[in-house]
């Protein structure tokens, strides 16, 4: 009986070790140092796409200024609800946006803009067009962050409602 526990012993070591020695290819050999992961940027390259509307996007500020940055974003976010609740040139659309905060950052600025807002599609009597679905924009906060080079828009918690 005393052989069988060393031998189980070594039994279960040779299975628990199985496959960690001999040849291995490079998919299952370890990197013999760890990469270190970049931290991620404060900005993502690119822009905000601006949906389709009446409303054209506006034009980043020359100057990056709490003030400018603070009519850039809230006329970003006015017209990005405004083309979103808008479907056609019968649409009635009844917004209002508010400009929570401007704050400046080592990259640039960030922000935080909320809007309220709904349209009504009613196209004429004499229009093929059918009437379309009323569209509700609820309370929606979104933080922007701005820099020389991009725009970044988030959701974010939504704030009181904009009257």
């Amino acid at each position: 009986m005393r052989l069988r526990v060393p031998a189980l012993l070594v039994l279960a070591l040779a299975l628990g070790l199985a496959g960690c020695t001999g040849p291995q290819d490079a998919a299952t050999t370890p990197s013999p140092t760890p990469t270190a992961t970049p931290a991620p940027t404060p900005l993502p390259p690119g822009d905000v796409d601006y949906p389709d509307g009446p409303m054209e996007r506006p034009e980043r500020p020359d100057q990056l200024t709490a003030s400018a940055v603070g009519e850039y974003v809230e006329s970003f976010e006015y017209g990005y609800a405004y083309n979103s609740l808008w479907l056609s040139e019968h649409s009635s659309v009844t917004l209002a946006c508010r400009l929570d905060n401007v704050t400046e950052r080592p990259w640039g600025y960030a922000a935080v803009v909320t809007c309220t807002g709904y349209s009504n599609t009613s196209p004429p009597a004499n229009a093929t067009e059918t009437a379309g679905p009323h569209a509700d924009w609820f309370t929606q906060s979104f933080r922007y962050r701005v820099s020389e080079k991009a725009t970044h828009r988030e959701q974010v918690e939504n704030r009181d409602p904009v009257s």
